[in-house]
């Protein structure tokens, strides 16, 4: 399922915003004045994908709505209410409408049980930084204060310690179909392994927080963004390489009995000219995957003449099929390895970055001095991380939320922002939702921006 609107009312007790997506481009910009409620928007729409109620309990609104390609809704509705004892609550309910308009509840009251203060200590024993008081967990380094589910938004393994009736959680039907990933603006941090992230994609290859706790041990910090990503790519092309292997392994061990029946049933072999043009595609394609590190040199059939095919047409029919069999196990990831290396040298000045099988990303001078991947410039591991995001971390066919995509990028940088992305959307086929107040960001594009607008205040005459 996609998104095709978003709606909001009453949002800080002021705004109420209706967002179409442009489905053509598969890029909506959502932009305004600092303070409209750009970025809550886009955590609105995280947290309906991953059903946490933290956003929705923190942010003062009335209603939020998803509409879907199918006609269906899914809608949030928020209720601040005074409790028998005197305090204040919010009551949360959760609806879908049908593609026919017909309102349906399924999570009527959402008003998170009292919890018992031995089970807040085991959740509190896997929580760093903040500290427990009361029922409220207190960042001393700014003051504000964290409720139980803004604490397991942020570190979800706390979540082991509470017993299922005490969860905070809200279901909403089908909302689980929609695959989202949001691209938020500190994102050069060191990724949590239990982050909300994660739970949007399991198979993501990451690592551990940048400190947390274990057995009542604070654990070191981890390395920063740009260098768990250089080890994730190591990750995810050591898997390509193992489905290479079982490919190749496979297609040289059947070979002798196909090409057998290949002459016993007859089958047409491929014409002189056409096995060499083959042949020369597939070494341009293996020598672009050697310099996308992919591949290592090998050694081929070059240098072939008509007559040398003549001899040996069959097994060479076999062998250009075989061949683009194996190759073709990297078509993915050499698209979006391919897209990441040209859009980053193009942009980044006198060095070069390239990637390498056991280390990851490797960066050098126009000298060929090595760079620590971790000395780049912060727009350029901004751009790095955004772009190593968009191509690798995001769903096929989902919707990615990138907010504030100007960020410590050069206005140069910022103008083919949109361009790249929606290059590489194609290849990911998935749709965006972008905030910005950058109108360079923009650009000339202002037919896939939706403008916040403030409140309309209607003035009666004086009598």
């Amino acid at each position: 399922m996609r998104v095709t609107s978003l709606s909001v009312k009453g949002l800080f007790g002021v705004f109420d915003h209706e967002i179409p997506l442009n489905s053509s481009e598969r890029v909506t910009i959502i932009h305004g004045p600092n303070g409209f409620g750009k970025t809550v928007i886009l955590r609105m729409i995280a947290a309906l994908a991953e059903g946490t109620t933290s956003t929705f309990e923190h942010i003062p609104f009335t209603e939020f709505c998803v509409t879907l390609d199918d006609g269906t809704a899914r809608i949030i509705r928020r209720y601040a209410e005074e409790s028998d004892s005197g305090k204040s609550r919010v009551r949360l309910e959760s609806l879908a409408r049908d593609s026919k308009g017909n309102t349906v509840i399924l999570s009527p009251s959402l008003i998170q049980p009292e919890i018992p203060r031995s089970i807040l200590n085991q959740v509190d024993r896997h929580v760093p930084i903040l500290r427990l008081e009361g029922d409220t967990w207190l960042d001393s380094s700014d003051g504000r204060r964290y409720s139980l589910a803004e604490v397991l938004a942020r570190f979800p393994k706390a979540g082991a310690a509470i017993p299922k009736k005490y969860r905070p959680r809200l279901y909403s039907e089908g909302s689980e179909n929609l695959d989202v990933f949001f691209v938020e603006t500190k994102r050069l941090d060191a990724e949590s392994l239990f982050s909300d992230q994660v739970h949007f994609f399991p198979d993501d290859v990451l690592f551990s927080a940048s400190r947390h706790v274990v057995g009542g041990q604070e654990s070191p910090p981890m390395p920063p963004r740009v260098q768990q990503y250089s080890r994730d790519i190591v990750k995810r092309i050591r898997s390509v390489l193992t489905d290479y292997a079982k490919h190749s392994q496979e297609s040289d061990r059947t070979f002798p009995e196909r090409l057998v029946r290949f002459g016993r049933d007859g089958s047409i072999t491929l014409p002189e000219r056409e096995i060499l043009s083959k042949m020369a595609e597939l070494e341009s394609q293996r020598r672009r995957l050697i310099s996308l590190g992919l591949l290592d040199s090998e050694s081929g059939l070059r240098d072939l003449t008509e007559d040398d095919v003549r001899g040996a047409s069959a097994a060479l029919t076999m062998y250009v099929n075989d061949i683009q069999g194996k190759l073709n196990v990297f078509d993915d990831i050499a698209q979006r390895i391919g897209s990441l290396m040209d859009i980053v040298n193009d942009r980044f000045k006198y060095k070069r970055i390239g990637i390498d099988r056991e280390q990851g990303f490797v960066v050098r001078s126009d000298l060929n001095q090595p760079i620590q991947i971790e000395d780049l410039s912060s727009g350029e591991q901004h751009e790095l991380v955004v772009l190593y995001e968009l191509l690798f971390r995001s769903p096929k066919n989902g919707l990615i939320l990138v907010d504030e995509p100007e960020i410590s990028l050069h206005v140069a940088w910022q103008s083919r922002f949109l361009s790249d992305l929606i290059d590489i959307l194609e290849v990911t086929d998935a749709y965006a939702v972008v905030a910005t107040h950058s109108p360079t960001i923009i650009g000339e594009r202002w037919d896939l921006a939706v403008e916040l607008q403030g409140p309309t205040v209607t003035r009666g005459r004086n009598a």
